[in-house]
């Protein structure tokens, strides 16, 4: 098996201790705790953390931080990593700053990562090895508890456990009452399955959903007028570049952040910034600002999986591909070549995926926080990927970044959609100079849009099913709890929009700014309806057997699984605009 690399990426703990006898203190069998807790300055080195940069090819960078705030002791990693044996090796140097107080420092590092046993339980990532002082320079003092030279030649040996991830989700986490809109069994269903009939509606090779099941979809409202197509490198037979599935993707998104802002606005919130660029490479572990990359992990789907996860969790993906996509997406010049469906399927498959990809985390069970590697079975949409409370805590949403039941959840997805919009307002702003007139502003929906045109294929984008007195959204209309297949579904509303212009009544939703709309306001769809056509996407044990479904397609919620298939194969990642 190929060597992962990105598994080493990320902050680690890091503590060292003295191999002499001298220094060793001798510990009482009778009092061992006591007196181990008392004599640990005797035998501690160093201390600090590390945060490791690991390239796909095994080479090595990263940023070693000790000392104090006042005396800072940082120092430069470069090294390389080796698979020997199936074991991974690493080898290392630190380097001090220069015109810091651990300029002139060098210390050489030869370490292992441990294996995973496998009847173990709860095991933490661990590297253990030695290191070697390889310049003498200054007394440690005031950075250590005990005053000694610091000597060439001194060795330690050392530990390094990798402390838990802080989540963007309590650095930069969703306002109560956006998870609480966005986090309904409403919205999850609408964002699973708008994006799960585009993506499943016409799939050459993977499997279509079945005639029949199509059928019941139709009858529900459901159908999707423009599959979506992935840009490929194929011939026009796989893909046909304006069929409007890319303007369907950039207005939906809009339609989201514009109901967001209204939200947050009806509360006195500010609105979530967008990302202004792509965020560089960050992998500390505190997550300070929240945009740092988590480690990849193995999602059980086979090795060609796990590398792509690896890589586009890379330090290299960012540098080689993010900038170029985004150098791209912000150039006049090549966006007054695009039509506006060509700008929405170019970002939705050459970098919007990929930033889903990037940001998301191992995902956890939301009741017992226990790792669930896979994710969300898709099939599964009961209570507790809603919505989990408990006493005296807050309640747990589910947000798994790389899962469109629960991506919208994540504070990341609103910096990244907001980026993705910004592209637009970049296309429309290229085109009014090199094609004057040609491209036009319109409300369509209550949503700032354009008209149709040279430029523009689709009157109304489609984001759902389309009744009578309404424009692209769906109808209004309260609906409380129900009973599907035995799951219990909450009965959370959908906050309307409060579109400019728009006449709000109280025939619709109850509550603050949940009234029924007039003109082509947008209001609830029916949850049954999402409910049965999720199932029919996502779940077909749960609905009757049907004569040409003979065996069900493997269709998937999750980023990774529309850009890398669980067998070992290359990665559409590459693909050029």
């Amino acid at each position: 098996m190929t060597m992962i690399y990105d598994l080493l990426a990320g902050s680690w703990t890091y503590r060292s201790f003295v191999n002499q006898a001298a220094v060793l203190p001798e510990l009482d069998p009778e009092h061992i705790v006591t007196d181990d807790v008392k004599k640990w300055s005797g035998y501690l080195f160093g201390q600090g953390v590390m945060t490791f940069h690991p390239t796909v090819t095994g080479g090595l960078t990263g940023v070693f931080e000790m000392g104090t705030d006042d005396s800072p002791l940082d120092m430069h990693l470069n090294g390389k990593i080796e698979d020997r044996d199936g074991t991974t090796w690493i080898k290392w140097n630190a380097h001090g700053l220069p015109g810091t107080p651990s300029d002139g420092w060098l210390y050489e590092y030869d370490a292992f990562y441990t294996p995973t046993w496998p009847d173990g339980s709860n095991q933490i990532d661990a590297i253990v090895g030695s290191v070697v002082r390889s310049q003498t320079h200054g007394d440690l003092a005031p950075n250590q508890t005990v005053d000694r030279a610091a000597l060439r030649g001194s060795t330690a040996s050392f530990i390094m456990v990798r402390p838990a991830f802080v989540q963007a989700r309590d650095v930069i986490g969703l306002p109560p009452e956006l998870l609480e809109m966005m986090g309904s069994r409403h919205h999850r269903l609408h964002h699973a399955i708008w994006h799960g009939l585009r993506d499943n509606w016409v799939t050459p090779g993977d499997g279509d959903i079945s005639e029949n099941d199509k059928a019941e979809i139709r009858k529900l409202g459901w159908e999707p007028p423009h599959p979506n197509q992935r840009p490929t490198r194929g011939t026009v037979e796989q893909r046909d570049p304006d069929n409007g599935a890319g303007e369907d993707f950039l207005y939906m998104h809009r339609q989201m952040i514009q109901d967001v802002r209204e939200l947050l606005g009806a509360h006195g919130l500010p609105m979530i910034e967008s990302w202004k660029s792509i965020p560089t490479p960050n992998r500390r572990s505190r997550n300070r600002d929240g945009f740092s990359v988590p480690q990849t992990w193995d999602q059980g789907k086979g090795e060609g999986s796990n590398k792509g996860l690896a890589m586009v969790k890379s330090d290299e993906y960012w540098h080689s591909r993010m900038t170029f996509l985004e150098r791209k997406f912000k150039d006049p010049k090549y966006l007054s070549t695009l039509t506006l469906d060509q700008l929405g399927a170019k970002i939705e498959w050459l970098i919007h995926n990929l930033m889903h990809i990037r940001w998301c985390s191992i995902p956890r069970d939301p009741k017992t926080l226990a790792p669930v590697p896979g994710g969300r079975p898709p099939e599964d949409t009961s209570g507790k990927w809603i919505k989990v409370e408990s006493e005296n805590k807050p309640p747990v949403y589910y947000d798994d970044l790389n899962d469109t039941f629960s991506s919208h959840v994540h504070p990341v997805f609103w910096r990244l959609h907001g980026w993705v919009d910004d592209r637009i307002e970049d296309w429309f702003a290229a085109h009014a100079a090199a094609h004057p007139g040609q491209v036009t502003r319109k409300t369509v929906g209550g949503v700032p849009w354009f008209a149709k045109g040279a430029w523009v294929s689709v009157e109304a984008p489609w984001v759902g099913p389309t009744c009578a007195g309404h424009g692209a959204g769906g109808h209004a209309g309260g609906h409380g709890d129900h009973e599907h297949d035995g799951q219990e579904h909450d009965g959370l509303e959908h906050a309307a929009p409060l579109h400019a212009g728009h006449e709000h009544g109280g025939d619709g939703h109850g509550g603050e700014g949940h009234g029924g709309h007039g003109g082509d306001g947008h209001g609830k769809y029916d949850i049954d309806a999402m409910q049965r056509v999720y199932d029919l996407i996502f779940n077909p044990k749960a609905v009757a057997a049907v004569a040409d479904a003979s065996a069900p397609a493997a269709r998937t919620v999750q980023f990774t699984g529309k850009i890398f298939r669980a067998e070992p194969q290359a990665p559409v990642a590459g693909v050029t605009p």
